[in-house]
């Protein structure tokens, strides 16, 4: 008989003639556990010890404990389970491990309770994009040894009464209760994992205490006020998807990944205001800011919660206000909030099924089918406020565009399924497909809304609610880091020849630094919003910017309200070498369309 065989042998006798065999089973494997992850992810402790003061590492040592004891409690809750349950566990704690790794493999962390929430509200195509990116082959050589040791478990013998599951689970589950709300209060989410498994626990349980401390009332309401007659210009909020300002040619880009949008500059019917800093790395965070105007990081306040929206002051000045949720991120939200009901002042909410529905030509992207819908509307009448989440860039950047040879102009590209391969070539790759996407997404979609559009009133403000990284350190992430890349996004207006109000886009100051908080304001003064409803300190207005405001721009990365781990950073002014800049491979290529 073989080593294996015996071992295995003398280890189930040792469990079995135990007088506490659940829990030495549990012992062993939790120890087993931990030994691994110390094995796999040396250098991040090495790192974190390093980075610590003395009372920094006592305090790291004492959450070691804790979160120890916590796979051990786990680990004897699953031992507790009858015979199928326990095996549908070990399953789903092994898919849970996976994805896990997964995240550490590609960020470098395990999943916060802010990265599940997201993964619970964004859209299910945004889902399978996040996988498509996160997923890499070899995790599973890295997840193998945990899914080996999770079968130690089925050593242990197991407890048939339901009486005695019932009375051993208590403690173990008050102590992971007790444990996860202590870590909560008291410890960063990304300063310390330990396991996945539990790692996984405390994300799940810090998203229920968040919520508890949730704000839940009405937003306040503006002062009375009633316009006199709904106004004869459209307003149009275009909030594009993970557009990466320096990768528009408008934005001086080698590459013309932007004509259209250029010969509008050239025409006096574009203001560039440069490159943004975005409020945040990822969707959620940045529309809640630009919805609402806050201009505090993070909002522990609840502001972005609380404040009127950018619609309740469109309604209040006589528009009719849509919104056109493609990725339902934000404003999905606060549909989801207003429950049954309404969302306050908003009139009409459209989302990507709304246009799926009446697409006649599969190669035609939602995008190009809302600019179609918003030239149709726009020579209808004016008086529209209108706020679009596109669908824009959010990877694989491939599925954004036709796969033709007029719409592929950079190659080589990405296949659908490819993921990110940070070196050269990979990265070519990368941004050949990512160019073709931003001449297709936005300088497209601009081109079909100005040609088509008859009637003139109307003003567009654009921007992204974040960029992309691009694979120029070698990330194999998009966004959702805090990434000085990730905040670098476009932002200007576009107006008709016959908008009203242009003077105000001419008085625009040169050298001026812009910011998503600067847009709220600029939006107020689009519409003539007068100071009376003006009932919160919101940034100043693009118009009222001058060369020596912004110095510095700030921005966030994680929990939105300050209750789990965040980090808050900015972009100086001079900014770092390289930041607003973005090259493709072949550097200095000019591509002659």
């Amino acid at each position: 008989m073989g080593r294996g065989p015996v071992t295995a042998i003398y280890l189930q006798n040792a469990v079995t003639q135990s007088p506490c065999p659940l829990a030495l089973t549990a012992f062993i494997a939790a120890a087993l556990a931990v030994l691994i992850d110390l094995i796999f992810r040396f250098r991040d402790y090495r790192a974190l010890l390093n980075s610590l003061s003395s009372y920094g590492v006592m305090k790291s040592l004492g959450a070691f404990m804790l979160v120890f004891l916590q796979v051990i409690a786990l680990f004897y809750l699953i031992l507790l389970l009858p015979a199928p349950l326990l095996a549908v566990a070990l399953l789903f704690s092994g898919f849970i491990v996976i994805v896990q790794l997964s995240y550490w493999l590609t960020l470098s962390q395990f999943m916060t309770g802010t990265d599940l929430f997201l993964a619970v509200t964004v859209s299910g195509a945004h889902r399978v994009a996040a996988i498509l990116s996160f997923f890499k082959p070899h995790v599973l050589l890295y997840a193998l040894p945990y899914i080996l040791i999770l079968s130690v478990l089925i050593l242990a013998p197991p407890v048939s009464s339901p009486v005695m599951i019932l009375a051993l689970s208590i403690l173990p589950v008050l102590y992971l209760l007790v444990s996860n709300y202590v870590l909560f209060l008291y410890v960063p989410e990304r300063s310390f994992h330990l396991n996945p498994l539990t790692s996984f626990l405390r994300s799940l349980l810090h998203c229920k205490f968040e919520s508890q401390r949730k704000y839940r009332g009405p937003r306040d309401d503006l002062p009375p006020f009633r316009a006199s007659a709904r106004p004869l210009d459209s307003i149009i909020y275009v909030i594009d998807e993970s557009v990466r300002g320096s990768n528009l040619s408008l934005n001086g880009y080698p590459r013309a990944t932007t004509p259209f949008l250029q010969s509008l500059e050239t025409r006096g019917l574009l203001k560039n205001l440069g490159i943004c800093v975005a409020a945040a790395s990822y969707t959620h965070i940045s529309n809640a800011y630009l919805i609402t105007g806050h201009n505090a990081f993070p909002d522990s306040a609840f502001r972005t919660v609380k404040n009127p929206t950018i619609f309740d002051f469109a309604k209040k000045m006589g528009y009719e206000t849509i919104c056109i949720d493609i990725n339902r991120v934000y404003p999905f939200a606060q549909m989801n909030a207003a429950g049954t009901g309404p969302v306050r002042s908003l009139d009409r909410w459209m989302t990507d099924q709304s246009f799926r529905e009446h697409r006649d030509d599969p190669d035609t992207t939602l995008d190009l089918c809302i600019a179609r819908f918003l030239s149709s509307l726009l020579n209808e009448s004016g008086g529209y406020f209108i706020v679009v989440n596109k669908q824009g860039l959010h990877f694989h950047y491939s599925n954004k565009y036709p796969a033709d040879m007029a719409s592929t102009i950079w190659k080589p590209v990405m296949k659908a399924l490819e993921s990110i391969d940070p070196s050269a070539a990979g990265r070519e790759k990368l941004v050949n497909t990512y160019d073709n996407g931003i001449r297709f997404q936005v300088d497209e979609f601009f081109r079909i809304i100005v040609s088509k559009t008859t009637n003139q009133n109307y003003a567009i403000l654009y921007t992204s609610d974040h960029g992309q990284t691009l694979s120029e350190h070698g990330q194999v992430y998009t966004h959702m880091k805090p990434d000085k890349e990730v905040v670098d996004v476009p932002d200007f207006l576009v107006s008709g020849e016959s908008y009203s109000k242009k003077g105000l886009m001419d008085g625009i100051a040169q050298g001026i630094r812009v910011s998503h908080l600067n847009n709220f304001a600029t939006l107020l003064d689009l519409m003539d919003v007068p100071i009376s409803l003006r009932v919160l300190p919101y940034d100043k207005s693009i118009f009222d910017l001058n060369a020596e405001d912004n110095i510095s721009r700030y921005y966030m990365s994680g929990s939105l309200h300050g209750s789990g781990d965040y980090v808050v950073k900015s972009i100086s002014t001079p900014p770092d070498a390289g930041w607003g800049i973005s090259r493709p491979v072949d550097k200095g290529v000019m591509a002659e369309i």
